[in-house]
């Protein structure tokens, strides 16, 4: 199997990403053959309202045929796994779709053969369970296994999906594609065509929906276009993707064509028109809300140790290092506890975003903790909820020799100080404090505390207690915190013996750091941490860790 190929910057030792881009395909989302550079200019030329494409723009475009018939669209996701709309798929004729649906990559003008196309057949269907052709916008998601697998090359190559709890918010410009209809009830083209489209926000995405004679509502549901019409996916395009640029380059799949009143109609004045004549934004599918979905499926395929549910609350996971791989763990402990991560061996292929092979934790509703790469031991993880998923991804070039850590569940009485042996990922309201507290801090003490409020909060540090050595700029010892887990964003830092002010963080993410050197200590502190309900912060963007640093906190 030959794969594009791109430089990989490898530095030795350790890489941890916030964050960060996590892939079956970890070099996914990139093209030999770019369209234009982004502009606000190119959002106006006029799929509907859309352009024509050079050969190998999308390479993760697919056209789903039946007997040889382009019919809708689908996103190749992996070698063996094409993401479409559940609409697409269903078995109108009795007789199992997969026995004459077909799959071509590397299509570009349907009228003819070009080189770089291949076509496999469909193993086997997969609907999202709570899929209803009696409501065929909610959950109009499906993956297709194809038979074989694709050879990645320029013209044939897998999007990026994305993050768990990774969304693009409202105003994001992102692009559709397909083979549809360039105007309403008009003639099917047979080149590729492409469109720019702005992410609306669910408030304006219900607003516009409520407008229409059937009215609609779904927990899947995600909407873009623009208000006055003019732009939009079209008839041909279900199950196409709905393609979001990350900021270090990488084509995410943000979405999947679904349904949409009309092409390309505006909604502003929907009460003013007659029913048959009212227009809604374009409807795709949010891959956010169906990713654990996405994951569960096509893990079991790819992962050549027993995945899946660890056993019990303590034990070990030794994973040497392979190829091609997607695992997924996840673990529970019983509620009210927490649960410490100790790695006693790490090795997997450094990269400076650990864009190729990697571990990543996550916690509370899919926040990512970290993403760890490289041959240096990770510092032991404390996590302040009751559950966890790891998930570890490889390419098929190089790799290190894997990792092994052990797990446990332990009680909160341990939760104020912890952040002095490991690196503490909080979640809950609570006390935080100098390791030792009342009694004097250690020497070259190094604490970290990560606090994740929920949505629409912002964090609250309340100090009552306070001892740390004084000077002048506090470059002895001190407690700083920052609004970002890449220290860039300072928001106080504090010494000397007197009371500091509470101190409060704009979003839903505060980092607060102890520092101590190696002369003399005091009795440290002690603080409590709230969270304050707000309305519109628009800081929070449902996870607390979005786009968080690109390196190390250690």
């Amino acid at each position: 199997m030959s794969f594009h190929t791109a430089s990989r910057n490898k530095k030795k030792g350790h890489c941890f990403v916030w964050g960060s881009a996590l892939q079956l395909n970890l070099e996914c989302g990139q093209k030999a053959q770019e369209t234009a550079p982004w502009s606000y200019l190119n959002l106006f030329t006029r799929i509907v309202g859309g352009n024509q494409v050079k050969q190998g723009s999308h390479p993760w475009q697919v056209s789903l045929k039946r007997r040889q018939k382009h019919f809708c669209g689908g996103t190749i996701v992996s070698a063996q796994w094409v993401v479409t709309a559940a609409h697409c798929v269903l078995d109108r004729y009795g007789c199992g779709i997969s026995g004459y649906l077909s799959v071509t990559a590397g299509e570009h003008d349907l009228r003819i053969r070009e080189n770089g196309e291949q076509t496999l057949p469909v193993k086997y269907v997969i609907k999202h369970p709570d899929f209803d052709p009696r409501r065929p916008m909610n959950y109009d998601i499906a993956l297709l296994k194809v038979d074989g697998a694709f050879n990645f090359s320029s013209s044939v190559w897998p999007a990026c999906l994305p993050n768990p709890g990774e969304k693009f918010e409202a105003g994001y410009i992102c692009t559709a594609c397909g083979w549809g209809r360039l105007n309403e009830n008009g003639l099917l083209p047979q080149v590729l065509h492409e469109v720019n489209l702005p992410i609306l926000n669910s408030k304006e995405c219900s607003r516009a929906l409520s407008t229409l004679k059937k009215p609609i509502h779904g927990d899947t549901i995600m909407c873009a276009g623009f208000p006055d019409g003019g732009k939009d996916a079209c008839q041909g395009d279900s199950g196409g993707p709905l393609l979001c640029r990350r900021k270090h380059g990488a084509w995410t799949l943000a979405g999947v064509v679904s349904w949409g009143m009309g092409c390309a109609r505006g909604w502003i004045s929907n009460e003013k028109k007659k029913h048959y004549n009212r227009g809604s934004p374009g409807i795709f599918t949010d891959l956010s809300a169906v990713l654990p979905w996405i994951q569960e499926n096509m893990s079991a395929a790819f992962c050549s140790i027993q995945d899946g549910k660890l056993p019990d609350g303590e034990g070990e996971l030794n994973f040497p290092g392979s190829p091609k791989q997607l695992c997924v763990w996840t673990l529970f402990v019983p509620e009210g506890n927490y649960i410490l991560l100790h790695f006693s061996h790490f090795d997997i292929e450094p990269e400076t975003f650990c864009d190729y092979d990697s571990l990543s934790v996550y916690s509370k509703d899919d926040r990512l903790v970290g993403k760890f790469c490289g041959g240096d031991l990770p510092s032991p993880i404390l996590i302040g909820f009751n559950s966890i998923r790891l998930k570890f991804v490889s390419d098929n070039k190089d790799y290190g020799t894997g990792f092994s850590m052990t797990y446990k569940a332990l009680t909160p009485d341990i939760l104020p100080d912890s952040g002095c042996e490991s690196l503490a990922v909080l979640f809950e309201e609570g006390v935080l404090q100098s390791m030792r507290y009342p009694e004097h801090y250690s020497n070259m003490a190094d604490c970290q505390w990560i606090i994740c409020a929920p949505e629409d909060h912002v964090i609250k540090l309340t100090y009552q207690s306070f001892e740390v050595e004084e000077s002048e700029d506090c470059s002895y010892d001190a407690v700083t915190v920052y609004e970002d887990v890449g220290k860039e964003e300072e928001i106080a830092k504090s010494c000397g013996f007197a009371l500091p002010a509470p101190v409060l963080s704009s979003s839903a993410l505060m980092l607060v750091v102890f520092h101590s050197d190696e002369t003399e200590t005091f009795g440290g502190f002690r603080a409590t941490i709230s969270f304050v309900h707000v309305t519109g912060n628009r800081s929070n963007l449902g996870n607390c860790l979005s786009g968080a640093a690109q390196r190390a906190l250690w």
